[in-house]
């Protein structure tokens, strides 16, 4: 069998036949597409005798709770990849919510997840594994038919999961699991409530998870390649917001294990905020990034923020505490004269050689696309912004030590009035 990238021999699919995800028919499948055909048609129906602005706020809403808390949070970045962790509670309710988008229930997403993107990144798949055919036919595959493999590859689901009850209660039931919030949304409003907060909901989490698939794998901005893989993932910009940052799927490809996806400058990423407000009152921690995951040789960046993002990252030298931007403290730090410092900063705003020409080669140097604010650390304390470019540039020499010193005041008082604007300084 021909060598495959290290990636895949962790990969939950596995197969002694690499042509076994190119073998096979594509097949109409009537519980699927009547499942999405009654849903639309109830919504286009329904949606039009039973207008009300407030339905479709409740469809708004209803639409972004699912796709954020379920789809993103929970049943990709949780579940699937495992990248953050949480109590297991509240797993359960990300992962309950996943479910209401309507696509399969837990066990059958994470298969058919992991079969295409083990496809994906082989030499060659089957079209429909790849998104390869035509905008039209592919939207009949994916919405309406199921790919039969002649000689399909094992899928191996730990038993954390697979064997989990909940998880293969809801499994068994996923499109029952329907019934209680549209029970919930008939008392609260009719059927006004029923058609905007569960059919039209249904359906546009369909839909949509389709059509983003559909471009996410033809067209679309790169920042990385991933070497010998039949299809390269893209990035859809503009869509940020209303896929809660699943958009950024050339980064996921690139890292897919990252419970962040929006990796640069004006890269939103709703579902990483969220994280972010969870770790704030103590409900997810232990965040996977880009950084933390293991090294990929088939892994090759076409940008500058490729080329930033693949600079190996090393947290040992970060330190616990950041310095407030007050000036005594800085100049505390310009006059102890540390031996060593690290500079670390946002990959879209500076490249190596430039900064390297800044604060010479006393300074050791690393670009982490996850960072949103630069951070010089010297093995206890942490100064961020212009103030620790200003104790960088000191190591150059005496003379920059003066123009350091006489630049400090300003730039603390320019970093002072950002950190009143912002909720902390330091790392995202």
């Amino acid at each position: 069998m021909q060598n495959l990238p290290e990636s895949l021999n962790h990969h939950r699919v596995s197969t002694d036949d690499l042509n076994s995800v190119c073998e096979g028919v594509v097949r109409w499948s009537p519980l699927k597409s009547l499942w999405f055909l009654g849903m639309a048609g109830t919504a286009i129906v329904g949606g039009i005798y039973f207008f009300s602005w407030t339905g479709l706020l409740v469809f708004f809403l209803a639409t972004g709770a699912v796709l954020l808390l379920g789809h993103s949070l929970g049943s990709h970045r949780k579940l699937i990849h495992n990248s953050y962790e949480c109590p297991k509670w509240l797993e359960y309710v990300l992962v309950y919510m996943g479910v209401q988008v309507g696509l399969a229930g837990p066990l059958g997403l994470m298969r058919a997840h992991e079969l295409r993107d083990y496809a994906q990144r082989l030499p060659s798949c089957h079209d429909y594994l790849r998104h390869g055919s035509s905008f039209w036919k592919d939207a009949w595959w994916q919405l309406n038919c199921d790919l039969r493999l002649k000689n399909p590859p094992k899928i191996a689901v730990e038993p954390r999961i697979a064997d989990d009850r909940f998880y293969r209660f809801l499994e068994a039931t996923w499109m029952w699991q329907q019934l209680p919030p549209a029970l919930l949304l008939y008392a609260m409003g009719g059927w006004t409530f029923v058609i905007f907060g569960t059919c039209a909901r249904v359906t546009a989490g369909v839909l949509g998870h389709w059509l983003i698939g559909y471009f996410a794998h033809n067209e679309g901005d790169k920042h990385f390649e991933v070497k010998d893989a039949a299809v390269q993932g893209h990035n859809i910009r503009l869509t940020s917001i209303l896929t809660m940052g699943e958009c950024w799927h050339n980064n996921h490809h690139a890292f897919p294990g990252s419970a962040r996806l929006g990796l640069f400058a004006g890269e939103w990423d709703p579902g990483w905020w969220t994280l972010l407000l969870l770790h704030r009152l103590g409900l997810a921690w232990d965040f996977r990034l880009p950084q933390d995951l293991p090294a990929r040789a088939e892994l090759q960046s076409i940008d500058r923020l490729g080329d930033a993002a693949l600079v190996p990252v090393r947290h040992d030298l970060r330190a616990p505490r950041f310095v407030e931007p007050r000036l005594g403290a800085y100049l505390a730090a310009l006059r102890a004269k540390p031996a060593k410092l690290r500079m670390e900063w946002p990959a879209g705003s500076l490249a190596l050689k430039p900064m390297r020409a800044l604060v010479g080669d006393q300074v050791e140097l690393a670009v982490d696309p996850t960072l949103d604010l630069l951070v010089v650390q010297d093995g206890r304390n942490s100064f961020v912004g212009l103030p620790a470019v200003c104790l960088a540039m000191a190591h150059r020499g005496p003379r920059a030590r003066i123009v350091a010193f006489l630049l400090l005041p300003v730039a603390v008082a320019l970093e002072a009035i950002r950190a009143s604007m912002s909720l902390k300084p330091g790392l995202a």
